[in-house]
């Protein structure tokens, strides 16, 4: 019986050790999700969707090792060392921070704004070091984010601007300067609202009560994503607001427009697949978005009075009644 016990515990100390052995074998990609779970599903899908057209599944001839901060910038920094010291083969996540902690691992982005403008690589064509990935070209987009809100707001003449300028550094002097041009350039007075901590989600209906704006307009950030509910509902049920990405709209935003989320990370999928194929970042060119999404909240309408133009209406991608 003491035999058999032995043999038997041999062999699955034996089917452990292969099983190690064989997640050795797998190239990893150490997943950095500045959000929680739930947040990043359906973006975590797409990605291994993106995998899969391109012959990995996670635990065949791939292993994945998501972290998620929760919207925590201090667990984001951290976990980012985890995957660091994982030694992984390739990361995906946020471009910035990143790049900050490695310039040796493959890293691949879907989320960059403008990583030429941003000084993240030196061209889109040829990125040269170790990032590649996909432009949102948020930039362009903020302008006819603009343009949505005076389309909803007839004689717009003051937007007030909610954003991250705590994980997103550069847009504090785009609002300051460059957007705000345009906007006057419309006749549009831009105010600015910081919403990098929670203590500022809290005090932003208070500044919207100050400030008087017709309408507002949130540029998102992981943090923001976050805790999208607990900012855009007080204010939305107030005032008219305009935000990127389908989730906002969701969240109470009366009008969404930003490139296809879901597409980007799955394209994000395909270029991690390349590099684990042999490709070098350095060498793989930074694609630009193909993929746009319109959402209209008009449950959110019609609760503030406001009709929503057939302008906007026509090109809707997706309504919410």
């Amino acid at each position: 019986m003491t035999r058999m016990i032995l043999l038997v515990a041999g062999m699955l100390v034996a089917v452990s050790l292969a099983n190690a052995d064989e997640d050795k074998k797998l190239p990893t990609v150490g997943l950095s999700i500045p959000v929680d779970r739930a947040t990043d599903a359906p973006f975590g899908k797409a990605f291994r969707e993106g995998l899969k057209e391109a012959g990995f599944i996670d635990g065949k001839n791939v292993k994945l090792i998501p972290r998620y901060a929760d919207g925590d910038p201090k667990r984001m920094h951290e976990q980012i060392r985890e995957l660091i010291d994982l030694n992984v083969d390739v990361l995906e996540g946020d471009a910035q921070q990143l790049k900050e902690a490695t310039t040796t691992i493959p890293i691949v982005s879907p989320t960059m704004s403008d990583p030429v403008k941003t000084g993240l690589v030196a061209s889109l064509a040829h990125p040269g070091g170790n990032i590649t990935g996909l432009s949102s070209q948020r930039y362009d987009i903020d302008p006819k984010l603009l343009e949505l809100a005076m389309e909803l707001v007839p004689k717009l003449k003051r937007l007030c601007v909610i954003f991250d300028d705590a994980r997103e550094p550069n847009l504090a002097a785009y609002a300051q300067s460059e957007f705000r041009s345009i906007a006057r350039d419309h006749g549009v007075t831009i105010c600015t609202i910081p919403a990098r901590t929670a203590q500022d989600i809290q005090a932003v209906p208070k500044a919207i009560a100050v400030e008087h704006p017709q309408a507002v307009l949130v540029w998102a950030s992981a943090y923001i994503y976050q805790q999208r509910r607990l900012l855009i509902g007080p204010i939305a049920r107030r005032v008219p607001v305009v935000g990127e990405g389908q989730e906002l709209a969701e969240a109470g935003a009366m009008i969404s427009y930003s490139v296809d989320w879901s597409d980007m990370f799955r394209r994000a999928g395909v270029y991690v697949a390349r590099i684990l194929k042999g490709a070098k970042p350095a060498d793989l060119p930074i694609e630009q978005p193909t993929k746009f999404k319109l959402v209209v909240n008009l449950k959110m309408a019609t609760h503030l009075g406001v009709k929503v133009p057939e302008s906007i209406l026509v090109r809707a991608d997706e309504v919410i009644r």
